[in-house]
């Protein structure tokens, strides 16, 4: 597994490179900014997968604090509920009972025929003081990233030239392609699987 780092390291280097003089009141732009810019890269990479057991109370459930995306919903006997495309008032006869609904931070079920519910979802990992961690092979592109932003004001205050503010821009799209790349990269195995699926491809020609 790669190794991931704080964002805090990431801002704290940025704002020590930047000579930023308002560092404390600037920290949590950065760390807003990172977030922006580990969203932009959007690799598999970008967030974890988690695994998590959530009790239903009064037809609904608590989502976990790092929760970003649901991927699954299922119940102890392995019956996957679906999203729900209708609003509870509105059942039909071909209503499902393994259904859920998302709503501010809770998944809710109209039908709650279980008292315990098993979910995968992406989640924001965090350290151990609460801020986000990022992939080590991002820290380029998201350093960049806040430099852009932060100096983009001095831009649109007519205080930096454009070439800098544009040199600062296209860095940051050529970090973020090049960590988007990375991480899309096949290792050695899926290179291996890739190639014994292509050889399958190639037609089987007779001699005669």
């Amino acid at each position: 597994m790669q190794l991931r780092i704080s964002v805090k390291q990431v801002v704290q280097s940025v704002i020590r490179n930047l000579e930023v003089q308002n560092a404390a009141s600037e920290f949590h732009n950065f760390v807003e900014w990172a977030f922006e810019a580990e969203k932009k890269i959007g690799t598999f990479k970008t967030f974890v997968t988690k695994e998590a057991s959530l009790t239903i109370s009064n037809k609904q459930a608590t989502l976990p604090t790092d929760f970003i995306e649901l991927i699954d919903v299922k119940n102890s006997h392995d019956i996957y509920y679906e999203p729900g495309q209708i609003p509870f008032q509105e059942k039909s006869r071909e209503y499902n009972n393994y259904v859920y609904y998302y709503k501010n931070g809770f998944l809710r079920f109209p039908d709650a025929l279980d008292t315990s519910i098993d979910i995968k979802y992406i989640a924001l990992e965090v350290d151990e003081d609460g801020y986000p961690t990022i992939e080590a092979n991002h820290e380029d592109a998201v350093s960049h990233y806040l430099m852009y932003k932060y100096k983009a004001r001095d831009y649109y205050n007519q205080k930096l030239p454009k070439y800098i503010y544009d040199d600062l821009k296209r860095e940051w799209f050529r970090l973020c392609a090049q960590a988007r790349g990375n991480d899309n990269m096949p290792n050695r195995n899926q290179m291996r699987s890739i190639s014994k699926y292509w050889n399958t491809l190639i037609p089987n020609v007779p001699k005669y």
